[in-house]
């Protein structure tokens, strides 16, 4: 029976394998660098499964194993890297060479320790400390916590960054990311428990099939991130406040606030579905970051909640006019420039406090 379950090793790895190759050749078009990390990572972690295959049918073959377990320690680091420049495509990681040290002392290790052995059996290893033992055994976990923390973290500032690009997120949230973080993170925890309950570790490779199913699924329908605005618009809020309010005066934001204002509501920008920072600074005619600066500072709001936040009024407008009786609820949030019913809904309660249903019925009792 384990020797059965053991066999979803096989397909783990199977389609980790193919998985990655299929990245290492461009299927997700989501930039060269980020492709070859995240091919690299599924690459690595099917080794990791090949072991535990080997390992679960009892075939001791020593230096393969050994051969398969050697990358354990570069898995996460890849797809750390892997998820920075999804999230940063233009920003380089400086000193990235240093995610791969643990990697790397490990491989040393076994050069001098390990590896000899493997070939020569006359030869026999040093008897090495507890703790040397220990962090071999265990490190792989602490590993696995760490960079699930610093991917979630990007993962959260990417979300904060559309925000200040784009009226609307729902094609550019990287959403499949969190999947991906949960499926990741579901594995980590099937693995912890399988080292802590022998009979749960029995049908750990059916779970680990489903967590590979669910990184396959997360990762080939994922969309492009972004598509709809330059990532050069990407804006570091403290290096800018600096630059801008060195070319920017008090006065000038204050002229530029009101001119903003003024045109975006007079020429309702804001019905433009696909409004953006740079779309919307080609019509007021400033630098996208300057305007950035002007609706962080001078209005409090970034671009995401200043532009829905015009839609929501025109929204409230159209829910109390005639137009309400020949139009469902998505016409509303269309012929108020919203894009996607989720974003309509989300914006228009967190503005008002209500539903734009509830917001038509209590007005229409007002009225009677």
């Amino acid at each position: 029976m384990v020797n059965i379950l053991h066999t979803f090793h096989a397909f783990s790895a199977g389609a980790l394998w193919l998985l990655g190759t299929l990245i290492f050749m461009g299927v997700n078009r989501t930039g060269l660098q980020a492709d070859r990390w995240l091919g690299a990572y599924y690459c690595l972690l099917a080794s990791l499964f090949t072991q535990l295959f080997l390992e679960g049918f009892h075939i001791n073959n020593e230096a393969l194993i050994h051969a398969l377990e050697l990358p354990r320690w570069a898995t996460l680091p890849c797809f750390y890297l892997a998820v920075h420049y999804l999230v940063k495509p233009t920003t380089p990681i400086r000193y990235w060479g240093l995610h791969f040290v643990p990697f790397l002392a490990f491989l040393f290790f076994s050069v001098i320790y390990l590896i000899p052995g493997l070939f020569n059996k006359h030869i026999h290893a040093p008897q090495l400390p507890l703790w040397i033992m220990f962090a071999i055994k265990y490190f792989f976990f602490a590993q696995c916590i760490f960079y699930w923390i610093a991917c979630y973290r990007l993962f959260k500032i990417h979300q904060k960054n559309i925000r200040q690009l784009s009226s609307y997120t729902e094609k550019v949230n990287m959403i499949w990311l969190k999947y991906l973080l949960i499926a990741l993170l579901f594995m980590i925890i099937v693995r912890l428990l399988g080292l802590a309950y022998f009979t749960f570790s029995s049908f750990a490779p059916i779970l680990y099939f489903m967590g590979t199913v669910a990184l396959g699924y997360a990762t080939l329908t994922q969309r492009s991130i972004y598509a709809i605005e330059s990532t050069d618009n990407l804006i570091d809020a403290t290096k800018n406040k600096i630059k801008t309010e060195e070319r920017l005066t008090e006065q000038q934001v204050d002229t530029l606030q009101e001119k903003l204002v003024q045109k975006t509501t007079a020429e309702k920008l804001y019905l433009n579905p696909g409004l953006t920072l740079s779309s919307l600074a080609d019509h007021i005619g400033i630098n996208p970051h300057d305007l950035s600066y002007i609706i962080n500072n001078g209005l409090q709001k970034n671009f995401y909640q200043f532009i829905n936040e015009l839609r929501t009024e025109e929204a409230k407008r159209l829910l109390l006019s005639e137009e309400a009786k020949r139009l469902d609820m998505f016409g509303i949030a269309i012929r108020a420039g919203f894009n996607s019913r989720t974003t309509f809904y989300s914006s228009f309660k967190k503005a008002t406090g209500v539903t734009p249903t509830e917001y038509m019925k209590v007005h229409s009792k007002q009225s009677n």
